[in-house]
């Protein structure tokens, strides 16, 4: 059912400033449309990725929007303190980030290659994605392959240093030199896979990347 209004939060707007402004309009009438008019715009790429980021809390605004208006129609006309009180009750917490509520399942429409599963994995293994470590983590696929980034980020758990700014600094070092295949990235690090994809440092090696990537 179409709406007359909608809450834009300021996570929004933090999210959108980061991308080009013609993926910014894209993204701004996309929101536009799906919270006044539940109607999904097709979108690609950037776009999309920062959509689907944003998607779920207009999903819950909208419920809440919905749920206040069954409640209100239970009540009495004249009660104008109780319907207030409902007309309030649809908004949300205006403190939620949009960066916690991460689609995982949307990304897997990116027009890169493997970005599902790298981003499945810095949820799992790292902590939540913000917008602008989504960007980055794309360019670096889109550079290295989805192979050599998902072996850095195993590194980065594997030495128990989790920050983008540990993976970006391998993967920088790797981008410096030419590194583009996994064969290469691994003889670069001299890891030594065990089976089923687990890595294991022996006491040299994770002092070497200690000192390369901690300074």
């Amino acid at each position: 059912m179409a709406r007359d209004s909608f809450i834009f939060y300021r996570s929004f707007y933090d999210a959108i400033k980061e991308i080009s402004e013609e993926n910014q309009l894209k993204v701004y009438k996309a929101i536009s449309n799906y919270a006044l008019n539940q109607e999904e715009i097709e979108l690609d790429g950037v776009s999309k990725a920062i959509f689907s980021l944003i998607k779920p809390q207009l999903d819950a605004n909208y419920k809440k929007y919905e749920n206040g208006k069954q409640k209100k129609s239970k009540k009495e006309a004249n009660d104008k303190q109780t319907k207030s009180k409902d007309e309030t009750n649809v908004n949300v917490n205006e403190n939620v980030n949009v960066n916690d509520n991460v689609n995982r399942n949307n990304v897997s429409d990116s027009c890169v290659d493997g970005l599902q599963e790298i981003v499945d994995f810095y949820h799992d293994n790292i902590g939540a994605m913000s917008p602008y470590v989504f960007q980055m983590l794309e360019d670096y696929v889109k550079e290295m392959g989805k192979d050599v980034v998902m072996y850095a980020m195993k590194i980065s758990v594997e030495a128990d240093k989790r920050t983008m700014q540990y993976i970006k600094a391998i993967l920088n070092n790797w981008s410096k030199k030419g590194i583009k295949t996994l064969v290469e990235a691994q003889k670069e690090s001299r890891l030594k896979p065990k089976k089923e994809d687990k890595m294991e440092f022996n006491k040299t090696d994770r002092t070497d990347w200690d000192e390369l990537y901690d300074n």
